[in-house]
């Protein structure tokens, strides 16, 4: 019923397990040819660490991602800052983050990649979704913010079409509301979040998971849906608290884990549903990780189709994970439907980057890329038969999206 400093958090840690020692223009075993014959490329966008600490983004297209190494090599889209990427239809969406505040477009064509739109906001956004065939969704929100943004986005020019505010009023009369996840179906747009202190990053309401409601187009305020079987829904930076399917379900997924950002742990957690429509929660679906997964926790969810999604899921109970860590992570598959979950054990247990996962799909093929002891692989994925094929080493220190066009 209706009812600046955090990217160090997770950066620093990070950095110091694979830092490698390249920069943009050094020579390696490369698998990037000239752009112009690559029809389908796969495009890697790398964050590379200068001398000054800072990072600087390379959205590079490749020919093949399972040989050799992978580097910038002075090619592609150099960006300096901080960005998080996601691809919608064949444009990839470059979003700034802490004192970067534009949205671009990266599209292929030509033979090469192009920029498309930049839009400037007054804050960073926290996520964009898609909305309609024509439009997207971003969102402006932030814990030391009062105010929830919404932009309509025209996908073809990267262009806002509308602006609407809310107040964090309408949530929460606590003060540091954090984005935890959106989804746009069947005339509402369902926007997840939890509190978190702005000071002390503590937080002290987990006692239920909760969903505003607003509709779609207008951005109008309806309503907060909410249930106790489980804490608050999403966790700090990985923008996957909300999946939808392709009927219009929502599933919102809920682990109040530590390891991404929760200072406490009050309820089980799972996988609750939303029906495409609906305003309150399938009372009948609840998918426990207590049941299913033996108590481990999915942080990271990707929406596969046919009712299948893939996470990742953290092997330390939530009472022994260290706070801010992302990790151990485990790959897996969840049957939503049938409410099974299936390891993938060729692939290494590993750290998370404590930001949105990078994983691409391609059919029945998935490309995920690993942190190792000795620098960061692309995983090849056959999601036939679960079992995982070691690519090519990507030469940054970390990898922010995997694509193709």
């Amino acid at each position: 019923m209706f009812s600046k400093t955090l990217f160090k958090k997770y950066a620093l840690p990070v950095v110091a397990l694979f830092a490698l020692s390249v920069t943009a223009c050094e020579e390696s075993d490369d698998t990037n040819p000239d752009d112009s014959t690559l029809e389908h490329p796969f495009v890697v966008s790398m964050a590379v660490q200068g001398s000054d600490n800072t990072f600087t983004y390379y959205t590079v297209p490749f020919e093949d991602v399972m040989t050799g190494s992978l580097s910038a090599l002075g090619e592609g889209i150099e960006q300096p800052g901080y960005y998080d990427f996601t691809q919608i239809d064949e444009t990839i969406f470059s979003i700034g983050g802490l004192d970067d505040v534009n949205v671009v477009g990266i599209n292929y064509s030509g033979g090469e990649l192009t920029q498309i739109g930049d839009v400037s906001f007054t804050n960073s956004i926290s996520d964009i979704v898609e909305a309609d065939d024509n439009s997207l969704v971003a969102v402006e929100m932030s814990s030391d913010s009062d105010v929830v943004t919404f932009h309509r986005v025209d996908l073809n020019s990267v262009s806002v079409i509308e602006t609407v505010n809310n107040p964090t009023s309408d949530l929460t009369d606590e003060l540091g509301t954090s984005y935890a996840g959106m989804r746009v179906s069947n005339g509402h747009l369902y926007l997840a979040y939890y509190v978190s202190s702005p000071d002390t990053w503590e937080t002290p309401f987990t006692d239920q998971a909760e969903v505003a409601v607003y509709s779609y187009p207008e951005f109008e305020f309806e309503g907060i849906m909410t249930d106790d079987r489980v804490g608050p829904v999403g966790g700090f930076n990985v923008k996957s608290g909300l999946i939808s399917d392709e009927n219009g379900d929502v599933y919102a997924v809920s682990h109040t884990n530590p390891a991404n950002g929760y200072s406490q742990s009050t309820q089980p957690a799972g996988i609750l549903k939303i029906n495409a429509g609906e305003t309150e929660f399938d009372e009948d679906y609840f998918l426990s990780f207590d049941e299913v997964a033996e108590g481990k926790t999915a942080a990271h969810l990707v929406y596969l189709g046919n009712g299948k999604a893939f996470a990742e899921f953290n092997m330390d109970a939530r009472e022994e994970q260290a706070r801010w860590s992302d990790g151990p992570l485990q790959s897996a598959i969840i049957d939503l439907n049938n409410q099974t979950v299936e390891f993938i054990t060729d692939i290494p247990q590993h750290a998370g980057d404590g930001r949105r996962l990078a994983l691409l799909q391609d059919g029945n093929t998935l490309y995920r890329c690993i942190p190792e002891d000795n620098g960061i692989y692309i995983y090849k994925i056959d999601l036939n038969t679960l079992t995982a094929t070691k690519g090519a080493l990507v030469e940054a220190n970390f990898v922010a999206g995997i694509f193709r066009f």
